[in-house]
C-alpha cells in the first residue's frame, strides 16, 4: 500500500467566509503498487471516478484501512472505513480534452482534512484504447481455413447447385428464380400436408379415446363433401 506523509497544518477560509483549519496528508505511491482503472468512453468526471471505486471496494477498503492504521495517533477517536466513506468527498484533477474512448488508470495524491469532511484528492492518467487481436501462425491459419470451408461444404444443396458439364472446369450456376419459387411452393406444399396429417391423426385419436370407436372412411368423405357443398 502507498506511504502517506505527515499532515501539513494550514487555516483556510471556507465559504462562509470562517477560519478553519486544514490538514493535508501527501501520498506516494511506488511503480508496483496496485491503481484503480477503468475504460472511458465519455468525459472523465467524478461520477465515473465513483462508479470505479464502487466496482474496486476491496481497494478502496484497503486504502482507507492503511491511512486510519498509519494516522491513529493523530485522531482524538478512532474512526472506522465505513464512517470515513460516509463524509468522503473527491476531488478530481483537471486535465486537456483527450480522445476518447481511453484506459484510465486513477490514484489518490492527498487527503485533506476540512470542515468536517475527508476530501480525497486524484490524479489520473490516459493511455489509447488499443484493441491487440493476436496473429495466427501458419499452421493455426490453415487449419481454421480448412475448418470454415468443411462448414460451408456441409450447408450446400447440392440439388440446388447445378454443374455444367459441358466446360471443363467445374462452375456453379444459379438456378433462375422461377424454377427456385416453384420448388419453394412444392415444399410449403408438402409440409402443409404434413401437418394436416398430423393434425386429423391426432384428433383421430382423441375421438378415440373420448368415444371408443374410429371414424370410418366413409364417414370423412361424406363429410368432406358437405364441407365442400356449404363453402360452394
Amino acid at each position: 500500500m502507498p506511504t502517506f506523509k505527515a499532515p501539513i497544518y494550514s487555516k483556510v477560509t471556507n465559504q462562509k467566509g470562517q477560519i478553519e483549519p486544514s490538514y493535508s496528508f501527501a501520498i506516494q505511491f511506488e511503480a508496483n503498487e496496485a491503481r484503480i482503472s477503468f475504460v472511458a468512453d465519455e468525459a472523465i468526471s467524478i461520477d465515473t471516478l465513483q462508479k470505479c471505486i464502487e466496482e474496486n471496494k476491496q481497494w478502496w477498503n484497503a486504502f482507507l484501512s492503511q491511512f486510519l492504521t498509519v494516522s491513529a495517533k493523530l485522531f482524538s477517536k478512532p474512526y472506522t472505513v465505513d464512517y470515513i466513506t460516509k463524509i468522503v468527498k473527491h476531488v478530481l484533477s483537471k486535465h486537456e480534452h483527450i480522445e476518447l474512448p481511453v484506459n484510465v488508470t486513477a490514484v489518490p495524491t492527498s487527503i485533506q482534512i476540512k470542515g468536517g469532511a475527508f476530501f480525497v484528492h486524484w490524479d489520473y492518467k490516459c493511455e489509447p484504447l488499443v484493441i491487440d487481436i493476436p496473429d495466427f501462425d501458419s499452421d493455426d491459419h490453415s487449419s481454421a481455413t480448412s475448418a470454415i470451408s468443411a462448414d460451408e461444404v456441409k450447408e450446400l444443396d447440392i440439388d440446388d447447385v447445378p454443374m455444367d458439364k459441358n466446360t471443363t472446369e467445374e462452375t456453379l450456376e444459379l438456378e433462375n428464380s422461377a424454377m427456385l419459387f416453384d420448388k419453394q411452393k412444392v415444399k410449403e406444399a408438402r409440409l402443409k400436408a404434413k401437418l394436416a396429417m398430423y393434425k386429423a391423426q391426432h384428433q383421430l385419436e382423441r375421438f378415440y379415446e373420448r368415444y371408443g370407436t374410429d371414424i370410418t372412411d366413409s364417414e370423412s368423405e361424406s363429410e368432406s363433401e358437405s364441407e365442400s357443398e356449404s363453402e360452394d
